[in-house]
C-alpha cells in the first residue's frame, strides 16, 4: 500500500486546500466578519426537506440567499450569491435533489434596461469526483479554478453552478447528471422571477469535459423531459461520448485516479452493481478496498495525484475481467453512451482537439453527424492544435463569442442557422491576449 501520508487529514482541509485560489491575508481576515458554508455532508441546509418526493421536477425547495461570504472570495465582477435546493430525478426515474449556487454579475447587462432579458449561463463545471464535499456548492466559496464563472459574469449574465453528480456524488452518471442541469435551469428561472422580479431570462448550457457529459445529456433529454425549458443553446467541448471505450484507457496512465472516481461514482446510482464491485475488491494486500475506496473521500485533484500511474484493475480480484461483465457493461451502455438519450432541440457549438488524448475524438464526431442526419443545428470546430487540457482554454473565448451571440448577437460565431457546419480549425489562445 502507497503511503497514507499522502493523504490529507480530513475533506474539509483537502477540499479548501483544493479551491483556495487567493490567500486569506490578514488583512483580508481582520474585515471578514461573515461565515463559511460548511461541508455538505454536514451542513443541514443540504438536505431535502420533509414532503420533497411530491415536488415536480424542478420546484424550488429550499433557497439561500447571500450564500457565500463576499469578503474573501476570489471570483471577480461577482456582487452576490445565492443558492437553491431542487427537485430532479435521478438516474433510475426516481426521486431525487441537487443544489445549484447562482452568481450575480456586478452590473447585469439588464441593469437600467426596461424589458431586458436577462442572460443566464448555466455552466457545468467539471470537478470529476465522487467525493459530496468536493462538489462546486462548496468549493467555489473560496475561488474557481479555471476563471470562466468570472469571465462570463464580466459579460454581465448570470451564472448558475450546479452540483450536477447529485447528493451521491455520482461522477461519471450521465442520465442523472443531466436531469439535474435542466432542473437546475428550471429552478433558477423560477427564484429570478420570484425573488428578483425577473420574468424574462434566456439560459445556455456551458461544459467541458465531464461538464461537457452533463451539458450533453442534457440538451438531449430536455425536448421530452423537459418541454416547457427553451434553452438558448449549448457550448459542449471535450466530451466523453463513450465510458465503455474510454475508461479503460485510463487505467495505469497519470489519470488512473479518474477510472476509480467513475467506478464508486456511476454504481452509487445502482446498489446491485455497487455490491457487485466490493465483493470483488482485494480485502488484503497492497491494492485493496480500502485503498480503492479511499477516493470517495478525495477531491478530483487529489485522487489524480494519489493514484497516478496506478494500474486500477490490480485492486480487483480477477482483474480487469472483473469489470467485464454483463451488469457492469450494461450499466455503463447507459449511463455512459452519449447520442443515445434523444434528439437535441437547441443550437450546440462543439469542440474539440483532434489529438485528444483522453476521449477519442471519432466518437464525438460519430455523435454529431448522429445529430445532424437528424436535422440538429451544430457549429462544429475540430481543433489540430493541442490535446485534451489544451482545448480547454483553446475553446473558452470561442464559446463566449457563441454565447454572445446565442444572447444577444453581441459577438459573431459562424453558426449556421440551420444544419450543421463541421469546421478543421489550428488555434492556440494567445497566453498574452486576454479573455473578453
Amino acid at each position: 500500500m502507497r503511503a497514507a501520508s499522502l493523504l490529507l487529514s480530513s475533506s474539509i482541509t483537502a477540499v479548501t486546500a483544493l479551491w483556495q485560489f487567493k490567500a486569506v491575508t490578514p488583512e483580508i481576515l481582520a474585515q471578514d466578519g461573515g461565515t463559511y458554508l460548511g461541508l455538505p455532508s454536514q451542513d443541514p441546509w443540504y438536505k431535502a426537506p420533509d414532503g420533497w418526493e411530491t415536488k415536480a421536477p424542478g420546484d424550488v425547495l429550499r433557497i439561500r440567499p447571500h450564500a457565500y461570504n463576499m469578503t474573501p472570495i476570489a471570483i471577480s465582477n461577482v456582487k452576490d450569491t445565492f443558492q437553491v435546493l431542487f427537485r430532479s430525478t435521478n438516474s433510475l426515474g426516481n426521486e431525487t435533489w441537487a443544489v445549484t449556487t447562482v452568481f450575480i454579475p456586478n452590473k447585469s447587462h439588464c441593469d437600467g434596461v426596461s424589458n431586458c432579458t436577462q442572460a443566464i449561463v448555466s455552466y457545468q463545471l467539471p470537478y470529476d469526483t465522487s467525493c459530496l464535499d468536493a462538489s462546486p456548492s462548496f468549493g467555489l466559496q473560496w475561488g474557481e479554478p479555471y476563471g470562466e464563472i468570472a469571465l462570463a459574469l464580466g459579460r454581465g449574465w448570470w451564472v448558475s453552478v450546479p452540483d450536477f453528480e447529485g447528493p451521491l456524488a455520482s461522477y461519471g452518471a450521465s442520465i442523472v447528471a443531466g436531469h439535474i442541469t435542466i432542473d437546475s435551469a428550471r429552478a433558477v428561472i423560477k427564484v429570478a422571477s420570484s425573488e428578483y422580479g425577473i420574468n424574462k431570462t434566456s439560459i445556455g448550457f456551458w461544459g467541458y469535459s465531464n461538464g461537457a457529459s452533463a451539458t450533453e445529456s442534457a440538451v438531449e433529454f430536455a425536448p421530452k423531459y423537459a418541454p416547457d425549458l427553451k434553452i438558448a443553446g449549448a457550448a459542449i467541448g471535450g466530451l466523453t461520448p463513450n465510458l465503455g471505450t474510454s475508461g479503460p484507457l485510463l487505467a495505469a496512465t497519470q489519470v488512473a485516479g479518474l477510472l476509480i472516481q467513475g467506478i464508486i461514482g456511476v454504481t452509487s446510482q445502482y446498489p446491485e452493481q455497487r455490491k457487485y464491485i466490493v465483493s470483488r475488491l482485494n480485502p488484503s494486500g497492497p491494492y485493496n478496498a480500502t485503498e480503492f475506496f479511499w477516493a470517495s473521500l478525495m477531491s478530483g485533484w487529489q485522487s489524480l495525484l494519489y493514484y497516478s500511474y496506478v494500474n486500477v484493475f490490480e485492486y480487483f480480484i480477477g482483474g480487469q475481467d472483473d469489470l467485464i461483465v454483463p451488469e457492469l457493461t450494461a450499466m455503463f451502455d447507459r449511463e455512459g453512451t452519449l447520442g443515445n438519450f434523444g434528439q437535441p432541440n437547441t443550437t450546440i457549438f462543439m469542440y474539440h482537439a483532434i489529438e485528444d488524448d483522453m476521449t477519442p475524438i471519432g466518437e464525438t464526431d460519430a455523435v454529431v453527424q448522429k445529430f445532424c442526419d437528424k436535422g440538429a443545428n451544430i457549429l462544429y470546430h475540430r481543433n489540430a492544435w493541442g490535446g485534451h487540457n489544451d482545448e480547454l482554454g483553446n475553446g473558452r473565448q470561442r464559446s463566449l463569442d457563441f454565447f454572445g451571440y446565442i444572447f444577444d448577437g453581441s459577438t459573431k460565431l459562424e453558426v449556421p442557422l440551420t444544419g450543421c457546419k463541421t469546421v478543421n480549425v489550428t488555434f492556440m489562445q494567445d497566453p498574452n491576449t486576454p479573455f473578453s
